[in-house]
């Protein structure tokens, strides 16, 4: 994909989460389908700062040439990313090792605020992520040593890929009793 169609990708599921918000009352918000399974507000909690604090700083330490090297090479599951250009159709459970506390969500009024915000932040990169020469790299402790390009794609990647835990929560919330 280019550089462009990916912003649009990012783009177009923001805003599919944020229209999404007017879906949900506030208790199906919250509500979870069992102990282990996350609520949409966790849902949202964890896209928000995985895409803040993890893709998009990330790729902007890397045209920053900065907390990564020159050099460095995805593994096999990162190859695999992108040569399938998608997470893998599964749930995916990090290692305890690399697990981050639950997420605890906020309200969607809260969400409207942040995901609006996401799309500027993005943007704002773009200049930078295009002039990246792409030698400087940062570590993904998944997929292996990422450019500045390739940990905004995962980024997007990683926003198309809970769509399907979304629609699970949702067919759920429909199901559930009132």
């Amino acid at each position: 994909m280019t550089l462009p169609e990916i912003q649009h990708s990012f783009d177009v599921s923001v805003n599919g989460y944020l229209a999404a918000l007017d879906r949900y009352t506030d208790e199906q918000f919250a509500a979870r389908p069992s102990a282990e399974a996350w609520s949409l507000a966790q849902m949202y909690e964890h896209l928000y700062l995985a895409t803040t604090y993890f893709f998009l700083a990330n790729a902007k330490r890397c045209t920053e040439k900065r907390k990564g090297q020159e050099g460095g090479e995805l593994n096999d599951l990162g190859r695999n990313l992108f040569k399938y250009n998608s997470f893998p159709p599964v749930k995916l459970r990090p290692p305890d090792s690399l697990r981050a506390p639950e997420p605890v969500g906020r309200s969607r009024d809260e969400y409207r605020t942040l995901f609006q915000q996401l799309i500027p932040s993005s943007d704002a990169l773009m200049e930078a992520i295009a002039a990246d020469d792409g030698t400087y790299k940062a570590l993904q402790p998944a997929f292996g040593w990422l450019t500045a390009r390739e940990w905004y794609h995962v980024g997007e990647m990683h926003l198309r890929h809970h769509h399907r835990q979304q629609q699970e929560l949702e067919a759920w919330l429909a199901t559930s009793p009132s």
